[in-house]
């Protein structure tokens, strides 16, 4: 999928890694007791899993043009960044309310946000392979 020549899923991953990264990092630190932090991870947080749904379409259409061995790290990759995204949706649902005590919210918040970072990275450096060392989406490989 393309927007003027230019792949749209790789336009697009970038936010969702800088937004979840600081909601991992705030999670912890309102787990750690940090007031404002809990708003900072909601937001933050909110934002890279809007991002992240529109990335994983793109990258969902971009998936039919992959063959060969590139298919399994595909699949890698997408099974990676979809549990990252249901850890961080995971994280969200608990720490806003989910019946929990605040205290038991933050840590389960700030566990799954890690989890969710972790699995984040993995699928992250699949994605990368994908690109350099397997070529996909580079227009001159593709030719």
């Amino acid at each position: 999928m393309r927007f003027w020549g230019h792949p749209i899923h790789p336009m697009l991953v970038h936010f969702p890694v800088a937004f979840w990264t600081v909601a991992a990092v705030a999670y912890v630190a309102a787990a750690a007791g940090v007031e404002d932090a809990a708003g900072v991870a909601k937001l933050s947080n909110g934002a890279g899993l809007v991002i992240a749904m529109l990335a994983m379409i793109a990258g969902f259409m971009d998936l039919r043009s992959i063959r060969g061995d590139a298919m399994r790290v595909a699949i890698s990759h997408m099974m990676a960044m979809a549990t990252a995204w249901f850890c961080f949706m995971l994280t969200l649902v608990m720490t806003a309310g989910a019946g929990l005590e605040r205290s038991t919210a933050q840590f389960a918040g700030a566990a799954s946000a890690s989890v969710g970072f972790l699995l984040m990275s993995i699928g992250g450096w699949l994605g990368g392979r994908l690109v350099y060392e397997l070529g996909i989406g580079v227009a001159a490989r593709e030719k």
